[in-house]
């Protein structure tokens, strides 16, 4: 299994260039500031000690009960080795010499593509845009996003839906109906603000965030 020490410095040059990114646990690497969605680079450790499978993704911290340091966000993807034969890098081993370089190079890449995703609106219109949402997105998902957004008519268009497949909710959820029947934006902008505060306190994460208003509160 890949530990913690190869990881250290596996991303020790990459934090010597970019003082925007933090090490916020042992295998992730974190764009700061940290706001309402994580743009993380993941070193995943897999059952052999041979390699390691990285990988990129955006998490929503406002959703109701999101653990920041163990979720993965529903929009992912895998960090690839290169497609030149020549490389023989067919894994992300760690004895081959070409490994640290080579994969330096495409999270270089990651960061590029991380860094134009830096608010709500363009995490979202990426997410929409380029990820297949045939597993991980939900009802609530939906919901708590449109609302984050501003879009309240079709929150309320989800939440007919969650209530007509799955009227037992969880009582958090049940938090937000009554704010959104009633289009009340700065009830419902103090509870997702009150959910992102209390997923992040206390976690490795809560240096690196900063609070930040919804577009929700600023749609008229």
């Amino acid at each position: 299994m890949t530990t913690a020490r190869q990881i250290r410095q596996l991303v020790r040059p990459l934090l010597k260039r970019h003082p925007d990114l933090a090490l916020v646990t042992s295998d992730s690497l974190w764009l700061t500031p940290v706001t309402h969605v994580a743009r993380v680079i993941h070193i995943g450790r897999t059952s052999s000690a041979l390699y390691c499978k990285p990988s990129w993704w955006l998490l929503p911290l406002f959703l109701p009960d999101t653990n920041p340091t163990r979720d993965i966000g529903f929009c992912t993807g895998y960090i690839r080795t290169p497609t030149d034969a020549s490389k023989s890098l067919d894994l992300w081993f760690w004895d081959n010499p070409l490994m640290m370089s080579e994969l330096h190079l495409r999270i270089e890449k990651t960061l590029r593509l991380l860094r134009t995703l830096d608010n709500l609106r363009s995490c979202r219109s990426f997410t929409e845009a380029h990820m297949d949402y045939t597993w991980g997105k939900t009802f609530v998902e939906n919901i708590v996003y449109d609302i984050a957004m501003g879009n309240l008519k079709l929150a309320r268009c989800w939440l007919h839906k969650v209530n007509a497949s799955c009227p037992r909710l969880c009582e958090r959820i049940r938090e937000i109906d009554e704010p959104l029947m009633d289009d009340d934006r700065a009830a419902l902008a103090a509870v997702l603000h009150r959910w992102e505060r209390e997923n992040v306190a206390g976690t490795a994460v809560e240096p690196f965030w900063t609070p930040t208003p919804f577009p929700l509160e600023s749609t008229a």
